[in-house]
């Protein structure tokens, strides 16, 4: 039998902060005007966007399969707080599974099959994990990776209906990144005040697992080079952002933890929690 809190602390006041800012923004995918006109026509141009598409959507629902899995994990270690978040956090996944799928339909296109892009399938494979700090350690490049692709989308500004999604769910994956680094942070701090080894240690392998899962992105992009070519992303240029992005988040989480830790700082504000992840 699983013993639960009867009545949870909730003393970890960042983690509630940015659970209540979650809570007070979420929006649905109705609340997206589909019937703005296309601006996309050309059948080669649509083949290409549901190319590069494909690694998006599976980012958005592996990270839905991860993430509810980790819900009664953080509830059997009482990480409340921790626990009330991630159920936001697997709606917002949800919520943008199902804004990709709509927008497959406006394409009249599919995404690609295992088959033909099994890179895909493998870096998304490689994100789960029992271990909440294991899978935001993973999980951060795929974040970072959403990122920077929506990001692209708008600078791109290849449809209206596109650029309306890639604005909600920018705003979505920058609260995912500042749980991410609140988490990490409180997380290195207990473990530095315990012992410089141990939190030396645990950085050291959340920087394998951040390195084993970026290793496996070059050859999506390698099997997507013609059309991002063709759409104007550099590939190259994206996997450098990817790689420096990810790992400055990390080291940002580990460094502050330490400094919490050592009492050369203290712990990040409130109001942070909501910009951490820009």
């Amino acid at each position: 039998m699983n013993i639960y809190k009867v009545l949870p602390d909730l003393k970890k006041k960042r983690q509630m902060h940015i659970w209540n800012t979650a809570l007070r923004s979420q929006w649905s995918a109705m609340d997206i005007d589909w019937d703005k006109p296309h601006r996309i026509t050309s059948r080669r141009f649509k083949d290409q966007l549901a190319k590069i598409l494909t690694p998006v959507l599976m980012g958005e629902q592996a990270a839905l399969y991860s993430v509810s899995g980790l819900i009664p994990i953080l509830g059997h270690r009482a990480e409340v707080e921790s626990q009330f978040y991630l159920t936001t956090w697997a709606v917002d996944e949800a919520r943008h599974t199902e804004l990709f799928t709509y927008f497959y339909q406006r394409l009249d296109r599919e995404p690609m099959s295992i088959r033909r892009f099994p890179a895909g399938y493998l870096f998304q494979s490689q994100i789960v994990s029992k271990d909440p700090a294991e899978w935001l350690a993973g999980v951060l490049v795929s974040e970072v990776l959403a990122k920077l692709v929506l990001e692209e989308f708008k600078r791109l500004d290849l449809d209206p209906v596109l650029s309306d999604v890639s604005d909600g769910i920018l705003l979505d994956e920058a609260r995912h990144l500042g749980f991410n680094h609140i988490y990490l942070e409180d997380r290195f701090s207990t473990l530095f005040l315990n012992e410089e080894e141990e939190g030396q240690a645990y950085s050291g392998q959340l920087t394998r697992r951040l390195q084993a899962v970026l290793d496996l992105v070059p050859p999506i992009f390698a099997a997507l080079d013609q059309e991002l070519t063709d759409l104007g992303i550099d590939r190259h240029e994206l996997l450098h952002n990817l790689d420096t992005e990810s790992k400055r988040r990390l080291q940002r989480s580990v460094k502050a933890g330490r400094a919490v830790a050592t009492r050369q700082k203290k712990a990040s504000r409130l109001e942070d929690a909501e910009i951490l992840g820009s």
